[in-house]
């Protein structure tokens, strides 16, 4: 019970009450999570079962490499991944992090710098040595009773400096995505060096050096008083081996940044209309400002599909007409102080797992949320000892082709789509030979080291139609 507290993210009380109250009256507890009543043209089936006999107990397939736990604690440094259907150790620490305030990332199951910061941050905290690696002495005190710990506080310091008033006015541009922290970091300085390389496309007098005016002192008279006829005519061609100054842009904040977001002059928000199949600086800003307030989780200068889905809810938010185009008075909104955020991310679609009844429910999204029920999955996640770990995720994307081949496990699964770090959606399993060793009749019980196994059919549904970004949340 324990570790069951620990690894997993607590339902609010509203939602479980909503829960419990929707079983009484019928309702499923996927109805009660994507919020109210879930309208869909027909029953949403299950997929039958397709007949096929197990090769064997699915539960162990992984042979004698069927040792992971998650109550081991393995040493995680920089550098480390969860791998692939094994227990998300550093998923789940991440988590932990988060929750206890060191760590303000999403957690990816890598062990980039800012988490090894957080662990280090934590282990100053709680008089552990400092070393930013998260050995199971770290890890065992990190999942310790809340009330044994000295939780991160807020670091208020910085805010009203340079640093914060550029990237409250770079985000508010649509420069800049990151978190406005009063840090002055990479992020920060690759969003100030974008600003400056914009402005110099469209003012060519953004940064140019003012040419001295020209004064009416003579010219010097050689010594000597001789005159030389034969000087050389003066060319503007550059000599051989001789650079042209080019003027660059860098990420640092200077004066002339300080004139636009101290409003001495006035940032233009609004150059031209941006709309689906636009590309290039004006499509990136809008795209930039929309991932910035929550609607769109990329921003890649090319505005297609999702960008329009995004744009259309910003629109709906706002008053606007549902146009899907960022015309001069959108855009006006948009890059305004006013402009509100988001609840969540827009996609197609967003997905539920529901550990508690092994099912997989996906919900559309209806232009203004995700309320219509359109698939409900039997699935299998991952056993006691090997959780699926609970949260809320943006799903990282198809992994390779039809075949997936699980390395450690020496088997194959079809259609896989990483959630995060080593956790896929993927369909039930194959053996080295690509024969298959399990059925659907395995599904709906749990059996994995943490992935979610799904009917051959439910797996190829979700790699084709869930793109990246889509957002998957793991529920007790």
């Amino acid at each position: 019970m324990v570790f069951k507290r620990l690894f997993s993210i607590t339902l609010a009380a509203a939602l479980l009450a909503g829960s419990f109250g929707a079983a009484e009256s019928g309702v499923t507890a996927a109805d009660a999570l994507f919020g109210g009543a879930v309208a869909y043209d027909a029953p949403v089936a299950e997929p039958a079962d397709d007949g096929a006999t197990d090769g064997g107990d699915e539960e162990d397939m992984y042979g004698s490499n069927d040792t992971a736990s998650r109550s081991t604690y393995p040493t995680l440094r920089l550098g480390d991944s969860d791998s692939t259907d094994g227990v998300a150790y550093i998923v789940f620490l991440q988590n932990r992090l988060i929750e206890l305030g060191y760590l303000d990332d999403a957690a990816d199951g890598t062990y980039g710098e800012n988490t090894q910061t957080a662990v280090r941050e934590f282990q100053k905290a709680n008089g552990l040595e400092a070393t930013g690696i998260a050995d199971p002495e770290t890890q065992q005190k990190v999942y310790s009773d809340t009330s044994t710990l000295v939780l991160a506080s807020p670091d208020t310091t910085l805010f009203g400096s340079d640093t914060m008033r550029v990237q409250n006015a770079l985000a508010q541009w649509g420069f800049m995505f990151s978190q406005v922290d009063g840090k002055m970091g990479d992020n920060t300085r690759v969003a100030i060096k974008d600003f400056k390389e914009y402005m110099m496309t469209v003012d060519p007098e953004y940064g140019a050096t003012p040419t001295p005016a020209p004064t009416n002192t003579p010219a010097p008279t050689p010594e000597g008083g001789e005159v030389f006829d034969d000087m050389p005519v003066a060319s503007d061609e550059l000599l051989d081996g001789v650079t042209p100054i080019v003027l660059k842009a860098d990420g640092n904040i200077d004066q002339e940044v300080l004139q636009y977001v101290d409003g001495e002059k006035q940032f233009q928000v609004y150059r031209q209309t941006v709309r689906n199949g636009d590309k290039g600086d004006e499509a990136m800003r809008v795209q930039k400002r929309l991932k910035n307030l929550k609607y769109l989780y990329s921003a890649d200068g090319s505005f297609g599909g999702l960008s329009e889905l995004a744009l259309k809810y910003f629109q709906r938010k706002h008053g606007l007409s549902e146009s899907g185009v960022a015309d001069q008075q959108t855009q006006e909104l948009l890059f305004s102080p006013g402009a509100q955020p988001a609840e969540e991310y827009v996609f197609p679609y967003k997905i539920i797992v529901d550990i508690s009844d092994q099912r997989v429910y996906v919900g559309q999204w209806n232009g203004s949320a995700y309320r219509d029920l359109v698939k409900k999955m039997k699935c299998s996640t991952g056993k006691d000892n090997t959780p699926t770990p609970t949260g809320t995720y943006q799903a990282q994307g198809r992994t390779g082709d039809e075949w997936y081949y699980f390395k450690e496990f020496n088997c194959y699964a079809k259609w896989a789509t990483r959630i995060v770090g080593g956790i896929l959606f993927h369909s039930i399993t194959y053996n080295s030979h690509k024969g298959r060793s399990g059925s659907t009749r395995s599904l709906g019980r749990k059996a994995s080291h943490g992935c979610i196994r799904l009917s051959v059919e439910d797996a190829k549904w979700i790699y084709d139609n869930c793109p990246t970004g889509t957002t998957v949340v793991i529920r007790e």
